[in-house]
């Protein structure tokens, strides 16, 4: 930038553009605020050391956890996602190593941020025709798949320090994996066998306690408890959960071109490698 161009610019009105001039603007990332997530509760006690129930549902609202035995939830849409979780990155904090897109069926295909499809996860012959030992039958087993479910929840929580939190109709989203994936599909299969809309449907969810040696974990009950006709807000609020979906999709297929190309890169280079060895001989 020349001086004629700066001066030009301190002359004008345009305050965004002067603030870039004198590095008044930030340009660091902003920090997500994503929609609360429901969870089960595995934690015995708070950050503040107050005594936690395990098995509860767990959710952050407004800065801070809140806990219920039993919550109400209206499922407004439903989609499938495969990922990673890799608990030595962030200095040990974990994070995901790969997410894939989220799609409305688990036939579709599933290309996610690592370049691959649907992280890594091979299907069952192909896995089983391989050595236990193969580093993509390890890489495999680590993926799991994801029932998202996109929704509105109501209950009686209670923050770690007892006191009540009451939520109406809070939008939210859920992630139903491992031993939470089944029940969860099957119950949204019985909807579709009596021929009940689930984004009309609320639904109980409560936990149930289970034993698998010394192993304890919980996973989701849900029971129907009424039909109920979808309304303007409800219509809005699964707009929304669709530009949700989308501008994650549109993330994952944005790393999913950088990382094939990377992969492309790598493997020409590895190519190139290749050809001076052989010319060397």
């Amino acid at each position: 930038m020349d001086g004629t161009e700066m001066i030009e610019i301190l002359g004008g009105d345009d305050l965004k553009e002067i603030m870039r001039l004198t590095g008044q603007a930030d340009d660091s990332p902003k920090e997500r605020v994503g929609l609360p997530r429901l969870g089960i509760n595995y934690d015995q006690e708070s950050d503040d050391g107050e005594p936690l129930t395990r098995g509860n549902w767990k959710m952050m609202v407004d800065g801070r956890n809140v806990y219920a035995k039993e919550v109400t939830i209206q499922p407004l849409m439903r989609r499938f996602e495969y990922s990673v979780w890799d608990s030595e990155m962030n200095d040990g904090r974990g994070g995901f190593a790969a997410k894939s897109v989220q799609t409305d069926s688990l036939r579709a295909s599933f290309p996610d941020s690592s370049g691959g499809n649907k992280c890594g996860r091979l299907p069952r012959d192909e896995e089983e025709s391989l050595d236990e030992g193969d580093p993509r039958v390890l890489l495999s087993r680590s993926v799991v798949c994801n029932q998202v479910i996109y929704g509105k929840i109501s209950g009686d929580f209670e923050d770690s320090a007892g006191n009540p939190v009451k939520l109406d109709k809070l939008p939210f989203v859920a992630y139903f994996k491992k031993s939470g994936f089944k029940p969860i599909a099957d119950f949204i299969g019985s909807l579709s066998n009596q021929s009940k809309l689930m984004c009309q449907c609320r639904v109980l969810l409560r936990t149930h306690k289970n034993k698998r040696g010394s192993v304890i974990y919980w996973t989701p009950v849900p029971t129907l408890v009424d039909t109920v006709s979808l309304d303007s807000d409800d219509k809005d609020l699964m707009i929304k959960f669709e530009e949700t979906i989308s501008g994650h999709n549109q993330m994952i297929l944005k790393e999913h071109g950088e990382a094939s190309k990377k992969q492309l890169a790598d493997e020409d280079y590895d190519l190139a490698a290749d050809f001076k060895d052989a010319n060397a001989a």
